[in-house]
């Protein structure tokens, strides 16, 4: 952050596509906390809200037509690259989903920028598939890069878990002193898990169903959502639900079905509120009955006490759901009279298929919620990896 001269050209390769972003050391030195204030769900810490500086601000270039040709296809949506990719001032963060390998930036399993899931049968070197400098490029997985950018803080607050809300769920957490726990770590792995099993493909039945009984609930339109194809799974994926469909952006697709809710524009809040609503109750029922038992009590080696939700879903309806979510006078979590009741319970699985009975969450087991991440976290955050990379201090972030 020191070098003033220095710039981090950011991407965020996820299921809408790959979104990319320029923004300079200085300017990110300016947004940052340095003195460890932790902002309240309602805003809190002076001065903490204001907006990041972007040279150019984020940009969704598009849906990437796979790995191969990945890079031709860069310079073509994004021409001012190739001058980048010769700066050596210029340093290149990117975010991504799938199996990475933080050490060495180096990808088992991704979603290329929208396109199929593929497996590599060996790693692949994510610079390289988009032809930038290895030396001056730095990866990390998309929750951990939220994580790294929606708390405004240089140093993530500890015991916190970001919650990335996109085409899946993408998860990230610190450690009791604010490190990141490394999903790509088989120490930190287990820490990413539900039941056993990574969090965004943990299975969780959600409470949808019980908005298909009210009067009009099951419509046309719930079953176009049932009918769409989601990540691998092509045909009726809402028969066997887990957490990234039914939490992301495609459970939010079903509320408005069932509601008959439109679609978000810039001015049609009002008539969103009960879809919003629907799927704020059905976020606080999953917190409850899996989240927070598994990952905030017990043994567990990294014990959650904030939650920050971060992505386009939660930035957009944010003021609904936190009414929904969070308890006003005290930014904690709603308590457990808010959840559904056992039959509508969807209790997560084990890799054995046994359902999880989880027991409600205790008061003082509750835990804090921050502000939404700012819009762009996941870039924001990439390119805070990328300066502490090529000064030398990426291992730095990481919990050890």
């Amino acid at each position: 952050l020191a070098d003033k001269q220095r710039v981090v050209r950011a991407f965020d390769i996820g299921g809408s596509g790959v979104k990319t972003g320029l923004l300079g050391a200085s300017a990110l030195q300016d947004f940052l906390r340095f003195d460890g204030a932790v902002m309240s769900a309602a805003g809190g810490a002076a001065g903490a809200d204001e907006d990041l500086q972007w040279i150019e601000p984020q940009t969704l270039l598009g849906v990437a037509p796979g790995e191969d040709g990945f890079s031709s296809w860069l310079l073509e949506a994004l021409p001012r690259l190739r001058r980048e990719v010769d700066d050596p001032h210029v340093c290149f963060g990117v975010s991504i989903g799938g199996d990475v390998e933080h050490a060495t930036g180096k990808l088992r399993d991704w979603w290329p920028g929208g396109g199929h899931p593929r497996d590599f049968e060996r790693p692949v070197l994510v610079a390289e598939l988009m032809g930038l400098p290895p030396a001056r490029t730095f990866v990390l997985h998309d929750g951990e890069a939220h994580l790294l950018g929606c708390s405004r803080c240089a140093v993530p607050p500890p015991g916190l878990a970001c919650l990335a809300i996109g085409s899946g769920i993408g998860l990230g957490i610190t450690d009791a002193s604010g490190a990141v726990v490394d999903s790509s770590h088989p120490t930190g792995a287990r820490s990413y898990c539900l039941s056993g099993i990574p969090l965004s493909g943990a299975r969780y039945q959600g409470i949808w169903k019980q908005w298909l009984e009210r009067p009009g609930g099951d419509n046309a339109r719930v079953e176009e959502v049932k009918a769409l194809p989601f990540a691998n799974m092509v045909n009726k994926p809402w028969r066997m639900p887990w957490v990234s469909l039914v939490l992301g952006r495609r459970g939010m697709e079903m509320a408005e079905a069932a509601f008959e809710c439109p679609e978000p524009t810039a001015d049609n809040d009002e008539v969103r509120l009960p879809a919003v609503r629907a799927y704020g109750e059905q976020w606080l029922h999953f917190l409850h009955t899996q989240l927070v038992p598994q990952m905030c009590t017990g043994t567990r080696r990294h014990t959650i006490e904030r939650l920050c939700f971060a992505g386009g879903v939660a930035e957009r309806n944010w003021p609904v759901l936190r009414e929904t979510m969070v308890e006003a006078n005290s930014d904690m979590l709603l308590p457990a009279s808010a959840v559904a009741d056992d039959e509508a319970s969807a209790a997560g699985s084990s890799k054995r298929g046994r359902p999880s009975q989880q027991k409600p969450m205790a008061p003082s087991a509750r835990p804090t919620v921050m502000p939404p991440a700012p819009v762009g976290s996941a870039l924001i955050g990439s390119a805070i990896y990328a300066l502490a990379g090529v000064g030398g201090g990426a291992q730095g972030i990481w919990a050890h």
